[in-house]
């Protein structure tokens, strides 16, 4: 811990420095009070009592929480051309959020637009699932799998063959509403392709068909179950039986399923995460599913479903773990990301820690007191300083929703 914490050897000046924050890297351990350089778009230094004079350009945030930039593992980005899309990096300077997990805004025969004209030109960085569904999410009047002959299997696994670089694995949104009579035929479509190209699978969770327990009994290893906390509780879609959790849910975690918040517009209920948390069922990874009608709340940004979670009870050591480590593993990286060791990516995340009272609220329509606040003030993306305060972009006209979007 303490060679992490040294000054390292990198060539001066640093580009950036921030002094005197109270830095908390999961990676790292417990909390300390400390200065942080970055170089060439990496952490080039960690410590306490650097030289202000040693960086082009030093920010004093003394009483700030300095963490690795959040990793939001359920984020729509493909602005524009989706019915969700956002301009992410319009959010990222507010947000904190320095890397977005797109969950499947685009399948195969929009990827290579996604990727040329959003991916290619963002300043944060998109992670992107491919949907199962050849167009993605285009138009949320006609879901994805009503009609499988947007399922093209091969056309898929021969669109990710050809983006490994990018794609992190296979989204597939299930439902009654959105499969219509073909039942769990989605889902084994995507396992399909989740098999051929050894990535995992994404699962939207809904209203059956298919049973939540029938979609548990497809998922291996590393695949990741996104809006885990919906539902009132008492439905055959919750990760709930009465007061408990299934027993179908604890076996999928413990052989390797992940389970992901994805709040949205209707996948957070308080009173199915106080009894979750309640069993000792703490999700994997925290997500904000930010989305064109979800930045309008109740979701509105990552910290504030962060700040939901704190006033949930879990900490805030967890809360961070969470949002950045935690989904860095869930994508496999191995380079730093979600972490502030040297040689890492210069992605940081500056809060204030706002102490008040506070309602925040869930998508059932129920409210819960907070007494905590994370507040962005500052949003690092590879060493530089992302703009705040822009637009991330008026509903466009072609994509207005009729229906709020889950």
């Amino acid at each position: 811990m303490a060679k992490e914490r040294a000054t390292s050897t990198s060539v001066l000046p640093f580009d950036l420095l921030l002094r005197n924050g109270r830095i908390l890297d999961p990676e790292l351990g417990s909390p300390f009070t400390g200065d942080i350089a970055t170089a060439d778009g990496h952490i080039a230094a960690l410590g306490t009592g650097i030289d202000p004079a040693s960086a082009d350009r030093a920010i004093d945030v003394a009483g700030k929480l300095i963490t690795p930039g959040l990793v939001d593992l359920h984020a729509h980005g493909y602005w524009g051309v989706t019915y969700d899309g956002l301009r992410v990096d319009a959010v990222a300077g507010r947000s904190g959020v320095t890397t977005w997990v797109d969950p499947g805004s685009a399948g195969a025969a929009t990827f290579p637009g996604f990727r040329r004209y959003v991916i290619e030109q963002s300043k944060t960085r998109i992670v992107p699932f491919l949907n199962l569904c050849a167009v993605g999410i285009i138009y949320r009047g006609v879901p994805e799998f009503q009609d499988l002959r947007f399922a093209d299997v091969a056309f898929a696994v021969e669109t990710i063959q050809e983006n490994r670089d990018l794609v992190a694995g296979v989204k597939v949104r299930l439902g009654r509403g959105i499969v219509g009579d073909n039942g769990d035929r989605p889902l084994w479509l995507a396992r399909a392709v989740a098999d051929q190209t050894g990535l995992p699978i994404m699962v939207h969770i809904g209203p059956p068909p298919p049973t939540l327990i029938q979609i548990l009994a497809a998922l291996k290893p590393g695949d990741i179950v996104t809006h885990c906390f919906r539902g009132d509780g008492s439905g055959v879609d919750s990760i709930l039986l009465a007061d408990r959790i299934r027993p179908e849910v604890r076996e999928a975690r413990e052989r390797g399923v992940r389970f992901d918040v994805g709040h949205g517009t209707s996948s957070l209920s308080f009173l199915v995460a106080r009894e979750a948390l309640a069993n000792g069922f703490v999700p994997d990874t925290i997500s904000s599913d930010l989305h064109q009608k979800s930045i309008l709340g109740p979701a509105y940004d990552l910290p504030t479903v962060m700040s939901k979670f704190l006033a949930l009870g879990l900490g805030l050591e967890e809360v961070i773990r969470r949002t950045t480590l935690v989904p860095a593993q869930v994508l496999g990286r191995k380079d730093g990301l979600g972490t502030l060791r040297i040689g890492a990516p210069a992605d940081l995340a500056v809060f204030a820690v706002e102490e008040g009272e506070f309602q925040f609220a869930d998508t059932t329509g129920n409210t819960l007191a907070g007494r905590v606040r994370l507040s962005n003030v500052l949003t690092v993306r590879a060493g530089e300083p992302m703009p705040r305060d822009q637009e991330h972009g008026p509903l466009p006209l072609f994509v207005r929703p009729r229906h709020a979007p889950s």
